[in-house]
């Protein structure tokens, strides 16, 4: 069963300058390092084990060879919240539970990423399949250890923040989208609003499932961030990224 938000991923279209722009805005930016192909990050790491991470493309998929990337549909369009991973202890489980539960996750499959330092990270993950709800996160399971892939030496912050309260999320179709995340979170009855909308519990975190409205898109629209001072941060200072942050 997932935990908790493992991290919240922020497309950049050129990533040192998204790293200059959370420096700006008061985070510790530490470089993450690039992946086997496509993508390179930097990450913004909480107190709560979770983490930002800012992503971009350094290669693109060559269509005529079948190459395809999960994110690569976002380029060119802004950048912003574009996606987030659950985390677990086994990630074999929660694929076979799901399944057990109607919900198709495909995989796991392996990753991994070269720090600037050189050491090497492995994790698996698995992603939804077929036509289910685009508002679904990844799910992910560390092989190396998680505290090489997410150091928590830099998670103390210039402007007080210090993890995630809220994760907003919208869908299409609301109400399969509740479903969807009560079959991949193992619950019954999530709160519920007389709009439809519902929260969730990942461990310490909310995700909160609405309505996509005009404009909106699917998938992460909005993040909370818990801080000293509550406050709204411009997109536009922030890689298009709608952040808030909350005092409680």
């Amino acid at each position: 069963m997932p935990t908790a938000i493992d991290h919240v991923i922020i497309l950049a279209e050129d990533l040192d300058t998204a790293m200059q722009q959370y420096t700006d805005l008061g985070f510790t930016v530490i470089p993450g390092g690039k992946h086997a192909r496509f993508t390179h990050n930097a990450l913004v790491t909480f107190q709560d084990g979770s983490y930002l991470e800012l992503i971009a493309f350094y290669e693109a998929p060559d269509a005529s060879k079948n190459e395809g990337h999960r994110w690569f549909k976002h380029v060119g369009k802004g950048g912003g919240l574009i996606d987030f991973a659950v985390g677990t202890p086994d990630v074999t489980a929660v694929v076979k539970e799901t399944t057990e539960r109607g919900l198709h996750y495909d995989g796991p499959h392996p990753g991994q990423r070269a720090r600037p330092d050189g050491e090497q990270l492995r994790w698996q993950s698995a992603m939804v399949g077929g036509t289910d709800s685009t508002a679904l996160p990844f799910v992910i399971e560390d092989i190396t250890d998680r505290g090489l892939r997410v150091p928590a030496d830099g998670s103390t912050h210039a402007n007080g923040v210090r993890g995630i309260a809220k994760l907003v999320v919208a869908a299409d179709d609301l109400d399969a989208a509740v479903r969807d995340f009560q079959a991949l979170l193992g619950v019954d009855a999530p709160d519920t609003q007389a709009d439809g909308s519902a929260t969730f519990s990942v461990g310490p975190h909310t995700v909160e499932v609405v309505a996509a409205t005009t404009g909106s898109g699917t998938g992460p629209i909005e993040l909370q961030l818990i801080a000293d001072e509550a406050k709204s941060i411009d997109p536009a200072s922030a890689s298009n990224a709608n952040l808030t942050f909350v005092t409680t």
